[in-house]
Formats: structure tokens, C-alpha cells, sequence
């Protein structure tokens, strides 16, 4: 049996999401890919040649002040949210902590209320440049820097060669 998720919770600029956070959507690692139809090949060819841009998200049942004012910042600015979750394995009752990081520009839905409900408002994270997810006693699952070409997947920096032969 699998570990399963028993809490979350957000940091933004320090600020603890743990009595608003409802759903939290992590980066999603994905090819960029475009395909060829070179002369000499059978049929087309999907090469990757990068990865897709990144994007996170997460919904709190507040008008959160102490979130949404990183909303709209002059261009060059950026946040660097934290997002902490814990899994327990139901069978032995181990425990798995896992920490993402990730680094962008914050945009907020807010545009509805309700009477007598809970709001729920949505919060992206767009223009990631920076994502990095660790479970405990385990090596880097990712941790993706695009303004420094770095891409470390299970430990393994997969873009170290193209990096030196760039002269980075």
C-alpha cells in the first residue's frame, strides 16, 4: 500500500496558508516536443527540445489579504511559495514529508462572492522559473532551474553536458 496525502499547506512570503488551503495543483514536469518529417524517416518523429512552461496552483475558501497582495507586481518581481505535504503509509505507518519550491509571478481569481458560503478563491503561480520537490531521505525528485539551464530529475542533472558545452 501507498503513501497517502494527510495534510498540506502553503507558505507564501512566509505567510501560513494551513486554515484556508482547500486544493493545491504542483507543477506538472512535461516534454516540449515538436516533430519532424525528415526525408529519410518512415513515419514523423516526436523529439523533445525542452520542457513545457510551468505552472502551479492552489484554492483557499478566504479572501486572503496576506496572499493576495503579491497579485500584480511590477514586471521582475517574483514570489517563492512553499508547499509542505505528509503521506502516511497505511500499512507500516510510515511517514513521507515532501517540500516544493517554486518561484513566479502570482495571479488571483477573486472575482465572485456568495452569501452565506464559502468563497473559494483561485491563486496561479505563472511564469515559474524556479521549481524544486524533495521527499525526505530520498534524492532531489526535480528541481528545475530555466534561467540556469539546470534540470535535476531523480538526483541526476540531465542538462550538466549541454550546460559545458554551452561554456555555462
Amino acid at each position: 500500500m501507498g503513501h497517502i496525502n494527510r495534510k498540506f499547506n502553503a507558505f507564501v512570503e512566509g505567510h501560513s496558508t494551513h486554515t484556508e488551503i482547500e486544493e493545491l495543483t504542483t507543477p506538472v514536469v512535461r516534454d516540449h516536443i515538436e516533430t519532424i518529417k525528415a526525408g529519410g524517416l518512415l513515419a514523423e518523429f516526436e523529439v523533445p527540445l525542452g520542457l513545457q512552461k510551468l505552472e502551479a496552483g492552489m484554492k483557499l475558501n478566504s479572501r486572503q489579504h496576506n496572499v493576495m497582495k503579491f497579485a500584480g507586481l511590477t514586471p521582475g518581481k517574483f514570489i517563492r511559495p512553499t508547499f509542505r505535504s505528509v503521506s502516511i503509509d497505511e500499512a507500516n505507518g510510515d511517514q513521507q514529508d515532501e517540500v516544493i519550491v517554486i518561484q513566479g509571478r502570482l495571479n488571483v481569481d477573486s472575482s465572485t462572492l456568495q452569501a452565506q458560503s464559502v468563497s473559494g478563491i483561485d491563486y496561479k503561480w505563472t511564469s515559474i522559473s524556479y521549481f524544486k520537490h524533495t521527499v525526505a531521505g530520498k534524492p532531489t525528485l526535480y528541481e528545475i532551474d530555466l534561467m540556469n539551464m539546470i534540470c535535476i530529475v531523480d538526483g541526476v542533472d540531465q542538462w550538466a553536458s549541454l550546460r559545458n558545452g554551452l561554456g555555462f
